[in-house]
This record gives structure tokens, sequence and C-alpha cells, in this order.
């Protein structure tokens, strides 16, 4: 139950109340008013009539009798609503009484001698007789030297004027409950406009707040100099500092939230680097074994080959050859050469690399790589670009490790590239730092290759046609140049490896 009905059913039943109490009070103040009215109309008639007889002092005969039942019959005709008038007249011995009834048939007199009962002082009061309630007065009648000679007794049937009563009680109960209705209906208005309102508008507020829809800039009511003013005024100084902690609060989480997602940044990096030192070492580890495989196959096979290949040059000079003996020579020797070769390969991914710096001329030595890799058939079907400026010239560098770099992406992507496409060689200066980038149109290389692209033995071309060293070694190179090798692609739309490494230009001396 709201507030507002509360205390209106509070006040319906302090109204209640005071009604009821009011109703009691009135019906009591009514009932004794009638009472006294009746005592006091009652009081009158007797003194009137008993101005109007004349009592005689002398001893009584029955004509005295007589002639004061008529006065009295004479003065109470005048008057209603009287139910008996008697007249008792002190007398020696027994005292005279004289009694008019007013019946249904009429005025009854009735004479009698007995001892009776004077009244010193006028009385008034009201009885309870077997027809209603009636008014009964004594009126006493002293001599012209103030003794009491008589006594004059009326009853009056009050039934007429407790029915005025009652009229009266029904008009006051119903002007109090109609100015009940108005005060309540006043007092509702009222309380709606001096408390119901405002403490709406407080609730409005604070359930505002609650909600999350953001904070009145001014609390209602705090301009009221009453208690609800005090209320809304330190509603207001509560939210202020509410507001106030809430953007404290707030700079914290973001605080907090900032650090913690610096915090994820780093673990982040922190484990990538993890896992890219464990595949370093893993490299490192597979080249070292590598190296030990290297010399022992060096040892082992290097030496027959030279021997072999010696052999099949001499039988190959031979006048006595026959030209098709010298077409089986001549593919035992290339085949001796691509063993060399895969021997050497071995050899170089096995030996400490340690640079050389002389000046080289950059866009040569691209031009070396590239006749060195991409042969005449290749270049049927794939358009070579070098992307050199002319203002590149020397640099200080170490020629065969960033050419073995450069030949190995090059025969990568004509390798990419066995339907044509277009081979790209870019070469960039910032500074000190050269970029040297070879870009095919190829299908690219996909984000789990990407992830071992640089791992020994790791390899994407056909059994036979690669050992998976190459981009390890190339890795290795470019560690040994102080530099990186980054690869951009995206599949289906080609591949990019930049070698970035420190090589300044080359001023001669003097």
């Amino acid at each position: 139950m709201s507030l507002r009905l509360q205390i209106t059913a509070l006040f319906g039943a302090i109204l209640v109340v005071t009604m009821a109490i009011a109703a009691y009070l009135g019906e009591s103040i009514a009932a004794r008013a009638v009472e006294e009215g009746i005592r006091e109309r009652t009081k009158e008639v007797a003194r009137s009539i008993s101005s109007e007889i004349d009592f005689s002092l002398r001893e009584p005969r029955e004509s005295d009798r007589a002639r004061i039942a008529v006065r009295l019959a004479a003065a109470v005709a005048r008057h209603h609503g009287l139910r008996i008038a008697e007249i008792a007249i002190r007398r020696p011995g027994k005292d005279d009484v004289v009694r008019i009834t007013f019946g249904k048939n009429g005025p009854e007199t009735t004479f009698e001698q007995r001892d009776y009962m004077f009244s010193a002082q006028p009385q008034a009061r009201l009885l309870d007789s077997g027809e209603g309630r009636v008014a009964q007065v004594d009126q006493p009648v002293s001599d012209p030297f103030g003794r009491p000679i008589a006594n004059l007794r009326i009853e009056a049937y009050v039934a007429d004027a407790e029915l005025i009563a009652d009229r009266e009680r029904t008009v006051f109960l119903w002007v109090t409950a109609s100015s009940s209705l108005a005060l309540a209906l006043a007092f509702t208005l009222i309380l709606r406009r001096m408390l119901a309102r405002p403490l709406s508008r407080l609730a409005a507020a604070m359930a505002a707040v609650e909600s999350g829809a953001g904070v009145p800039p001014a609390i209602p009511g705090a301009e009221r100099p009453d208690e609800i003013g005090t209320l809304a005024r330190g509603l207001d100084a509560m939210l202020v500092r509410v507001r106030g902690f809430s953007r404290e609060l707030q700079e914290k989480v973001d605080d907090a939230t900032a650090d913690l997602a610096h915090k994820n940044r780093a673990l982040v990096e922190l484990n990538d680097l993890l896992v890219e030192a464990r595949r370093d070492l893993t490299a490192k580890e597979q080249l070292a074994a590598l190296g030990q495989l290297s010399g022992t196959i060096a040892h082992e096979l290097g030496n027959p080959l030279n021997t072999i290949s010696g052999h099949v040059q001499l039988l190959a000079r031979a006048p006595s050859c026959p030209p098709d003996m010298k077409e089986q020579l001549e593919v035992v020797q290339r085949e001796v050469k691509r063993m060399t070769a895969i021997i050497r390969r071995f050899l170089d991914s096995a030996r400490a690399l340690t640079p050389a710096p002389e000046p080289v001329e950059i866009a040569a030595l691209i031009d070396e790589a590239l006749s060195l890799t991409v042969s005449a058939e290749a270049r049927t079907r794939i358009a070579v670009n070098r992307d050199v400026p002319s203002e590149m010239g020397r640099a200080a560098l170490d020629p065969s490790l960033v050419r073995h770099v450069l030949t190995n992406f090059i025969s990568n992507a004509v390798d990419a590239m066995a339907q044509g496409g277009r081979l790209t060689v870019r070469a960039r200066r910032a500074g000190d730092q050269m970029a040297l980038t070879v870009e095919d149109s190829g299908p690219g290389i996909g984000g789990e290759e990407r992830k071992h692209v640089f791992e020994p033995f790791y390899s994407t071309k056909p059994k036979g046609k690669g050992t998976g060293l190459g981009l390890a070694i190339c890795r290795e190179i470019a560690a040994a140049l102080k530099g990186r090798i980054e690869l951009e692609s995206v599949p289906g739309h080609g591949a990019a490896f930049t070698l970035y490494f420190p090589a300044p230009a080359w001023k001669a001396a003097g």
C-alpha cells in the first residue's frame, strides 16, 4: 500500500472516530437540551397556571374545591400536551387535592383529601409512564408572607419534543457526514498536492537512478523549506556522492581493464616469443645435427663423386667415345653435379655463417641471382620485373650470403608459378637499412603453412623437389646479417618474401 493510501486510510479512521464521538456528544447534548427545554417549558406552564388561580385561605368547603377546579380547568385549557394537572392545598389535617386528568374521553376532575408532600422549591423531572415519557413539575405557591399554602403539579407529554429532537439529531448527523466528506476530499487534494505528488517525484527520481536511466540534474522538491525539501536535498547530496564514487570506480575499472589488456597483450607477445624461441631452438638443434651429418656426407661422398666426375669427363673427351655414349655420359655428369650441389647445400647449412662485407652493386647482384635461378624455359611463362632505383648504387654487404637468400626466394617463386605468372624483385633503402623483396603471383601461403615455413625439413613442394632446408638456412643467414625475413601472403594472391638487413651505402675512400 502506498504512503498516500496509508495516510488517507489513517485520516479516514480518525475522521470516522471523530464523527462517532461528535455524534455521541451531539446526541447527548441534544438530549440534555431537549430535557432542559421540556423542564423549562413545563415550569413556565406551571407558573402561568399558578398565577391564574385564586386560592382561598379559609376553611375548606366543597364550593372552594369546585371553584378551584373550575379555575384550574380554565387555566390548563390554554395549554396543550398536558397529561395531569393537580393542586394540593395545605389544610389542617388532610390536604385538599384537586386533580384533572386528560384522557381520550376528555378531562376528568377528581377531589380527594390526603397527606401531600409539598415542595419548598420548584422541581422538574422526567418520568417513564405507561403512556410514554412525561415531564413532571412541582410549583410551590406561597402567601404574601412567603409561607407555602399550596402546590401545583403538572405532567406533560414529551413525545413531540423528542420527535423534534430526533429530527434535529438526524439533521446534525447529515451535516456532520457531509462536512466530513467535504473535509476528507479537501484533505485528499491537499495531501496529493503537498505530500503525495512531491514524494512520487522523489520515488520516480530514485527509480530512474536504480534502473540506470541516469540521474536527473536536479532532484524535484529540493527548493521546499519543509521536511520533503530536506529529504530531497539529502537525496541530491547522496546522489552527488554516488556520482563521484561511480566516476572514481569507473576510472579504476577502466585503468584495471587497460592494465589487464596491456598485460594480456604482453603475455600473448611473450607466448609468441616463447613459441618462436622454441622453434628456433628446434631448428638450431636440427641444423646442428644436420652439420654433423653433412660432415660425414662430405667426407664419405665428396671424394668418390669427384673421382666419378673426373673419369666421366675423361671418357667423354676420348676420341673413340661414340656420340650416343657421350650423351649418356653427360646425363651421368649432370646427376653427379646435382649430387654435389646437394652436398654443398648441406655443407652451407652446417658451416658457421660469418658475414664478410664488401662493396657490391645492388642491381648487378639481383641480375646475377635472376640469371642463376630463372632459366630460359621459365622466362617463357613468367614475366620477370626488376625494380631497383637508379640511385641505389653500391652497398657494404656479404654478396655470397645475400645471393644465397635471393636465389632461394626466386627459386621458390618460380616453383610456385608452374602455370606462369609475374615475378618482381624489388630493392629499397631507408637510411642504412636495406630491403630486398621477391614477390610472385602464385597461389600464396596459407595460415597453417606460415607457422612452419621457416622450420628445417618442412616443405610444401612435391616429394623429391625440395629438402625443406632453404628457408631455414635463409633465416639463419638473416640472423647472421643482423636482419630479419618477413612474409606477406594472401591465399590465392601470391606471396612476398622480404629480407631486411643493415647495408650502409659504400663510399670510396679519398
